[in-house]
């Protein structure tokens, strides 16, 4: 019993957000690729910090934030606000926050990222946004060939990554045509609503989708703290 137990959490990395994890199974999947979609303001950098955060100081397991928007600062910024001293992370290598140029060659980026996992044992990725990624790919290539080419690398190079989706300003889950394909691909999808759909409060989150995993269906409410996202009980 006790050897199942280990091996169930070998299996899952935690992200450490509250009451998040015990909706799927203790986590997501280990060297899994998710996607976490929401309107603006929806908690989608919070989520990524604090799965990163998490990692370095409660799991030892080192991470790299990859924007193709938000300004490392920013970043800093928001995280402090919350609890988070990522920066200071960042100047000790254990949770890197880097900016790329989105008109950077997708092969370039490959490298570079395989280059950083290698040389600083990265375990967890986190990648904001796609639809910024996907704006400037090159348009004499398919950017579903080059969006798949990218999550398939990902997958390579067993760690758990989480990419940040922007939706369209509404009070529904709109995807650009980007996201809705890479939602085919990923392991997991979690969606973040800013106006509550689970009669619990303002907000709420769902997980749509979470391969080899028993997780729960329907909505559930969420608040944004001043320690970070706060899932309620379903």
């Amino acid at each position: 019993m006790i050897k199942k137990q280990m091996k169930k959490q070998e299996e899952r990395c935690e992200t450490g957000v509250s009451g998040f994890d015990s909706l799927c199974e203790g986590g997501f999947v280990r060297d899994s690729i998710n996607l976490v979609v929401g309107n603006a303001g929806a908690g989608k950098t919070t989520f990524l910090l604090q799965f990163l955060y998490n990692g370095a100081t409660r799991f030892n397991e080192k991470g790299l934030y990859i924007s193709f928007e938000p300004e490392p600062m920013d970043l800093f910024k928001a995280g402090k606000s919350q609890g988070m001293d990522v920066e200071k992370l960042d100047k000790e290598g254990r949770c890197m926050v880097l900016k790329f140029d989105s008109r950077m060659p997708v092969k370039d980026l490959q490298i570079k990222i395989t280059k950083m996992i290698a040389e600083h044992d990265i375990k967890r990725i986190c990648f904001d946004p796609i639809n910024v990624f996907a704006i400037d790919l090159p348009k004499d290539t398919s950017s579903r060939r080059q969006i798949y080419d990218l999550l398939v690398l990902f997958k390579k190079l067993n760690v758990c990554v989480v990419i940040a989706g922007e939706a369209d300003e509404d009070k529904e889950i709109c995807l650009s045509e980007e996201i809705t394909f890479s939602k085919y691909l990923v392991d997991g999808v979690v969606e973040l609503y800013n106006s509550g759909i689970s009669g619990e409060g303002d907000r709420a989150l769902r997980i749509v989708k979470m391969r080899m995993t028993n997780h729960f269906i329907g909505p559930v409410g969420m608040n944004i703290t001043s320690s970070g996202i706060k899932v309620l009980k379903p």
